[in-house]
């Protein structure tokens, strides 16, 4: 990976430091406009080897897929506290009506041995 940076900023690199000879400075830039340009002047260049999907997918394929499998993760986190939570609120909510209905309970059985 490294060495593909070094080669994509190696045109920029050219016109970074000023040369002092004009001549060598004109061939390091017909080299650089070379490489960019299609090797026949005269005929459209070819498409390159592939679809623009397949480029695409090798490019950027695996960081897709990081983003997708990480917002599915992170999903699947806030769901499972999500749920958690609500299972928590019906507990406390049960717990409250069972110990209502208990205090009920033996009020009615003080009222009845009354």
């Amino acid at each position: 990976m490294l060495s593909r940076t070094a080669r994509h900023l190696a045109p920029l690199r050219t016109f970074a430091a000023p040369r002092s000879n004009p001549a060598i400075r004109t061939q390091q830039l017909q080299r650089t406009w070379a490489r960019f340009s299609s090797s026949q002047q005269g005929q459209p260049s070819s498409p390159p080897e592939g679809s623009i999907n397949k480029q695409f997918y090798k490019t950027f394929g695996r960081p897709i897929a990081k983003v997708f499998l990480i917002a599915i993760f992170t999903y699947q986190v806030a769901y499972y506290f999500w749920v958690r939570l609500e299972q928590d609120e019906i507990k406390s909510e049960m717990r409250a009506t069972i110990a209502d209905l208990e205090a009920r309970i033996e009020q009615l059985e003080k009222a009845r041995k009354n």
